[in-house]
This record gives structure tokens, C-alpha cells and sequence, in this order.
């Protein structure tokens, strides 16, 4: 009975964008013995499904980015300033505005990196803005937070 109903209803535009989100955030993250040119490659494949074009990403630590091939090429040298990269999703708050075909969504991500033996962890909250065409739900803007120096994992 639940795979009839999950069959007729399907996900909800919810489940559906908390799992767009995760996809990016793994995504991201690093993948064992994988060269810069397949991750390039890998991440230019996911963000064409789940991001617009014009994508804006703006953190303060980065120049703002725009458009898929660049947040893919930054995104692909990651490594470069984190060693391995891990990134998890923690809790997320979904609004979706049904009338603009909008949602905004604010998530608590954490970033792990790994060079050289030494750990060093970041959770920062993340804004993203998703436009839905078509049943599909797809991030227009992403504006990452300053890092809070009241957390224990942001400090040097």
C-alpha cells in the first residue's frame, strides 16, 4: 500500500528539494582518486540538472560567482584549500511560496577538510533560492554566511 501511494502521490515538493540540496552537497564533496579534470567534469553534470544558468553564489570569503561552468570550476578546485572535502546537510527550513513558483530554503551544511592529518570542520547556515518549471526544482542563488566565531569548529 505504501509503494501505491508513494507511486500515485509521489515526493513532496518538500522531500524533493531537501533532496536537491543534499544531491549538491554531496556532489561537492570529494570522491577517492578522482583527478580535477573529472571532477570537473562530474560537477558540471549535476549542476546543469540542479542548478539555473544563472546561478549567483555570494560567501564572504569568495568573489561572487555566476553561471553554472563558473561555480563548477570553483567548486572543482576545492581541494586545493581543503584536502578531502565532506559536506553534510543538517536542519533545513523550507518555505515554499506556491504563487511565484519559489521557495526559499535555509540550511545548517557542514564542511569538513582533511590535509595533511589535520581536521578542520565549518557549519554555516545557507540560503538558497529555488525556482520550480515543470515539476522540477532548480536553484536560482545561493548566499553562504560568515563563519560564526562562536563555534568551536570555526576556529584556526
Amino acid at each position: 500500500m505504501v509503494v501505491l501511494g508513494f507511486t500515485v502521490f509521489g515526493d513532496s515538493d518538500e522531500d524533493l528539494i531537501l533532496a536537491r540540496v543534499k544531491e549538491l552537497a554531496s556532489a561537492v564533496e570529494t570522491k577517492e582518486g578522482e583527478s580535477i579534470i573529472f571532477r570537473r567534469a562530474r560537477l558540471g553534470g549535476v549542476f546543469k540538472e540542479a542548478l539555473e544558468p544563472t546561478i549567483t553564489l555570494t560567501a564572504p570569503e569568495l568573489p561572487t560567482t555566476t553561471g553554472i561552468q563558473e561555480l563548477a570550476q570553483l567548486a572543482s578546485i576545492a581541494p586545493q584549500a581543503f584536502g578531502e572535502v565532506g559536506m553534510s546537510v543538517g536542519e533545513t527550513d523550507i518555505q515554499i511560496e506556491k504563487a511565484a513558483n519559489q521557495a526559499r530554503v535555509v540550511s545548517r551544511i557542514t564542511l569538513t577538510g582533511s590535509r595533511g592529518g589535520e581536521l578542520r570542520r565549518e557549519a554555516r547556515h545557507v540560503r538558497f533560492l529555488f525556482h520550480e518549471s515543470g515539476g522540477d526544482w532548480r536553484v536560482t542563488s545561493i548566499d553562504v554566511d560568515r563563519r560564526s566565531d562562536d563555534q568551536p569548529e570555526a576556529r584556526p
